[in-house]
């Protein structure tokens, strides 16, 4: 009987690290404890953080190979539920009976790998979500800590969860915007049926967070857009909180990556000062001497950092006063809504209906980290930002030279 068990046991286990291989995020290979029995008298008995393989045992699909300690069919019921399918139609999709979906539900049984693997196709996720157990603590992707109560966004960075506040709360819109968790008494607490995004990065250009609704839904290629400074999210890009970083500023004077990255380029825009139409000066002199209020960034903003050596260089040794904005939409919304002024891109200046004072040019850049090459989520970023579907998009806001948006970037 070992020998049966030890031969089944090398046989299933190469056949599902292919198949999680083909599916899941890469990252480093993680140490996973793993129990084989021959039989199992009661899966109450298993608890969710451990993955069993039994042998000699017939199923539906003609493998002697079963996954066991599934979670219990808490997740494969809940996904199954946010995808609007009867347990009649998931089993129709996934080529399987309906008694199956409802035994695995109900936690009276576990499928088989093929079957496993075809109920996570069908359910446009991995097997890892579905059938492996509990979800880690997720950590700030930025650094630090998160707000008590703070709405959050949760993303897969290798094999961790990351997270980041909802920009705004989450009531930016006309509707409550969709968290995936909250934090609590210091801790993160994940909301039922939340799908971790399979990619996450930081930055500054509120394109990317198109290009976050563009590929919602699609499990290890959906987005995870942070809203962050050039500064900030380049750190994060360090810690191994994001996959990638949006960077912007004078193209020949980028910041060094903080690790070996792979460079796409995405656009040029211009940074600088937006003013509220009533306010006639046309220079920067004229609107910091005027003592209108203006919105300013964090001093890890590249905007920010233009606005410091256009005032340093104009012999304006006193920094105006204003509030601290979050973000280029952020500083233009502060700007009109203060009757004032704010650091911010031409583009947010535009959507706010703000006259728009120049400072610099600057280059627009995602950089990925070269472990994270061959990502389905990253290559299916790097695809969307060819598209005439992405850059017509963006182009409508105005601002912005989309001139050879998503190629790659060779340093110089």
């Amino acid at each position: 009987m070992a020998a049966v068990v030890a031969v089944v046991f090398t046989e299933v286990l190469a056949a599902f690290e292919d198949a999680l291989l083909e599916l899941l995020l890469p990252h480093p290979k993680a140490s996973a404890e793993v129990a084989i029995a021959a039989t199992v008298a009661s899966v109450d008995l298993l608890q969710p953080v451990m993955i069993g393989l039994l042998a000699c045992d017939e199923t539906e699909s003609e493998h002697s190979t079963r996954i066991l300690a599934v979670t219990r069919g808490d997740s494969l019921r809940e996904r199954r539920l946010e995808c609007g399918l009867t347990q009649a139609e998931l089993a129709a999709r996934a080529g399987v009976s309906r008694q199956l979906v409802a035994a695995v539900e109900a936690g009276r049984n576990a499928p088989a790998v093929d079957a496993a693997l075809a109920l996570a196709r069908a359910l446009a996720t991995t097997v890892e979500e579905l059938f492996a157990g509990p979800q880690p603590e997720p950590v700030a992707a930025l650094g630090g800590s998160v707000q008590s109560r703070a709405p959050l966004r949760i993303g897969r960075v290798g094999d961790r969860l990351v997270a980041a506040e909802l920009a705004d709360h989450g009531i930016a819109g006309a509707g409550w915007a969709r968290p995936d968790g909250v934090s609590q008494a210091g801790k993160l607490r994940l909301f039922p049926g939340a799908r971790p995004a399979g990619v996450v990065l930081a930055g500054c250009d509120p394109a990317f967070g198109l290009a976050e609704r563009m590929l919602d839904g699609l499990g290890p290629r959906s987005l995870l857009a942070i809203s962050a400074p050039t500064g900030i999210a380049l750190r994060a890009l360090g810690h191994g909180g994001v996959h990638a970083a949006v960077v912007h500023g004078i193209e020949q004077e980028l910041p060094a990556p903080p690790l070996p990255v792979v460079r796409w380029h995405v656009a040029r825009w211009q940074v600088g000062i937006a003013v509220v139409p009533a306010l006639r000066e046309h220079s920067l002199e004229g609107v910091l001497a005027s003592g209108v209020p203006v919105a300013q960034r964090d001093h890890a903003a590249a905007s920010q950092q233009a606005f410091e050596r256009a005032r340093i260089a104009a012999g304006i040794e006193q920094a105006p006063v204003g509030p601290r904005a979050s973000g280029h939409l952020d500083a233009a919304r502060l700007a009109a809504t203060l009757a004032g002024a704010g650091v911010t891109t031409e583009g947010a200046a535009r959507a706010f209906n703000l006259r728009f004072l120049a400072l610099e040019d600057h280059a627009v850049e995602l950089w990925v980290g070269e472990r994270w090459l061959g990502h389905p989520g990253i290559d299916a970023l790097a695809e969307l930002l060819t598209t005439s579907a992405f850059t017509e998009r963006v182009a409508q806001y105005g601002g912005y030279d989309l001139a050879d948006c998503g190629e790659r970037v060779t340093p110089a």
